[in-house]
């Protein structure tokens, strides 16, 4: 009984057509009963003028409870309006409150944030079906280089090295050594792209050896590995983003930064596993690189790292500053059966 009396209670669980319903019935009703009060208590000729004002009054509190009923159902569904305006696909969208006076739009509220979870899940769902589309890609890609390309390259080769034993002429001899290293240096890069595309040892053994083979290739910077806390292997798509990361986050030190030392630390702690990758190169701005990728303009493989880290429920992160190096930071939640004690 106490909660029917309770004015805010009327307030939170009546929607604005029945408040506007009742407050016009209230006027109404008032008006009902005050006018045969008129009728009976005044003569006819001042009767009028009571009854016409009483119709002025009464149109009068209909117009300024309407007024005010109104103005408060709307000034929420404008917060509403912006929230759902600031949605941009790519982004960490909003969420709208749903704590509203009004059940109409707390029911609003309540399926718009139920349709934005479902269009996330459904945007996450469908990028991760096309980070491995291409992953596949690359491996079968990758697979045909070495076992086709790089095969018909090394036969070309040993050809070549039994013509040579065959050839006493000088000059011919010099220009098939000349062919054979030039098969030579192609087949390196062959071995070199099958490895960029997707290195098997990432397969067979996983990302810790994978991590070091990426450090020791030629870079021109000088690359450290540390590890720590990783007992086990990680899953594969795990493994798969934060070696993406890993690669991006080198070559950019090497193409853009110009670094002469690489530090790459690799460690399981607090049921998550974080790679950072710190550099000693110029550095940048990262306020210069847009939220969002813009077609036409690069962004140093920052949108790729980032969407491989949020696909994952991770974060990434950009730490630099002109002349001050860059550091990239992500970090991806774990299993606990993944943690080294």
């Amino acid at each position: 009984m106490r909660t029917s009396l309770d004015p805010r209670w009327w307030h939170r669980n009546l929607t604005t057509f029945q408040k506007v319903v009742v407050a016009n019935s209230a006027i109404i009703a008032a008006g009902a009963v005050s006018g045969p009060l008129i009728t009976l208590n005044f003569s006819g000729r001042t009767r009028l003028p009571f009854l016409l004002g009483l119709l002025a009054i009464g149109l009068v509190a209909i117009l300024v409870a309407n007024f005010l009923i109104l103005r408060l159902a709307f000034k929420p569904m404008r917060e509403l309006e912006s929230t759902m305006s600031a949605v941009q696909p790519g982004l960490e969208e909003p969420r709208v409150h749903t704590n509203f006076s009004d059940p109409d739009l707390r029911r609003i509220a309540t399926v718009f944030n139920t349709m934005l979870d479902r269009l996330e899940h459904e945007r996450h769902v469908s990028a991760q079906r096309v980070l491995q589309a291409q992953e596949r890609e690359r491996q079968r890609v990758a697979r045909e280089l070495h076992d086709q390309t790089g095969q018909a390259l090394t036969h070309e080769i040993i050809s070549l090295d039994l013509l040579l034993e065959r050839t006493g002429d000088a000059k011919a001899r010099q220009q098939l050594e000349a062919v054979k290293r030039t098969l030579e240096e192609t087949l390196e890069e062959v071995h070199r792209m099958s490895q960029d595309l997707r290195p098997s040892v990432l397969d067979d053994l996983g990302l810790v050896p994978a991590l070091r083979t990426l450090a020791k290739q030629p870079s021109g910077a000088q690359v450290a590995l540390q590890v720590d806390g990783l007992r086990d292997r990680l899953p594969a798509p795990i493994e798969t983003a934060l070696y993406r990361i890993a690669q991006e986050a080198l070559t950019n030190a090497n193409k853009y930064a110009k670094a002469s030392r690489v530090n790459i630390d690799l460690r399981c702690l607090d049921g998550h596993v974080r790679l950072r990758v710190r550099d000693d190169g110029v550095g940048f701005d990262p306020g210069s690189i847009p939220e969002r990728e813009e077609p036409g303009r690069a962004g140093l493989g920052i949108f790729g790292m980032r969407e491989r880290a949020t696909l994952l429920r991770g974060t990434l992160e950009i730490r630099s500053a002109p002349l001050k190096g860059t550091e990239v930071v992500a970090q991806l939640p774990l299993e606990d059966n993944h943690v080294g004690g």
